[in-house]
């Protein structure tokens, strides 16, 4: 997200400048795929460019790489652009600027795949507070990470390494709503469901697929 974030100011289409004319990013789709992970205070470096662009949603994929510049791992997001004020999406094509940046080079991992409904058991229920918010007023996008990286346990985590990870958002969660994770399990694929929800709507489906860690 800081990497997207200041591409984005970099090249003219950033918050900041989005904030002038009452607009702002939203995040609909990501997907990480990880060969391997950092250790804790490792430098990496992270690539990102503009995909492609349409009328209402752009591709922004990223290229993750060790600090000898070897590659671990790839990430593509999709995302709109919407009025602060309205919450309805604008269109991207008056971010002229932007149009040039777009390079038509793709990432080698399958691109963020629409979510199906999963009904599994609660997992999680609680409310969103005020250290949940960010400037957009709703639920920050690390936080949905966060929750639902916390459903499973550090031994989990000992023998389980993530390779994929893919989430939907699709509605709002803001300050005070009620929160309810649901998870459904295929255990023989090592493949993990969740969905969450707030007032009978759902607000984003995850799946996450793991494999052993090897020694």
């Amino acid at each position: 997200m800081e990497t997207a974030s200041k591409n984005a100011e970099e090249n003219g289409f950033g918050m900041r400048q989005l904030n002038e004319g009452s607009n702002t990013w939203v995040l609909l789709r990501l997907a990480i795929e990880m060969d391997s992970f950092p250790k804790q205070f490792e430098q990496i470096y992270i690539e990102t460019w503009i995909e492609d662009i349409g009328r209402m949603i752009t591709t922004r994929s990223f290229h993750i790489k060790d600090k000898n510049q070897n590659t671990i791992g790839y990430a593509t997001s999709v995302w709109a652009m919407i009025d602060y004020n309205s919450r309805k999406p604008q269109d991207l094509l008056q971010l002229g600027n932007m149009q040039k940046f777009a390079t038509g080079e793709q990432v080698p991992i399958e691109k963020p795949v629409k979510l199906k409904e999963t009904k599994g058991r609660l997992t999680d229920d609680f409310k969103a507070k005020y250290s949940h918010i960010d400037f957009n007023r709703h639920v920050n996008t690390m936080r949905y990470v966060e929750w639902i990286s916390n459903c499973f346990t550090p031994d989990f985590y000992s023998h389980k390494k993530l390779k994929r990870f893919d989430i939907n958002f699709m509605s709002e969660i803001l300050f005070g709503d009620p929160i309810q994770i649901h998870l459904a399990e295929d255990e023989d694929n090592d493949t993990y469901f969740f969905e969450m929800c707030s007032q009978d709507k759902t607000n984003c489906r995850a799946k996450l697929v793991f494999e052993n860690q090897t020694s």
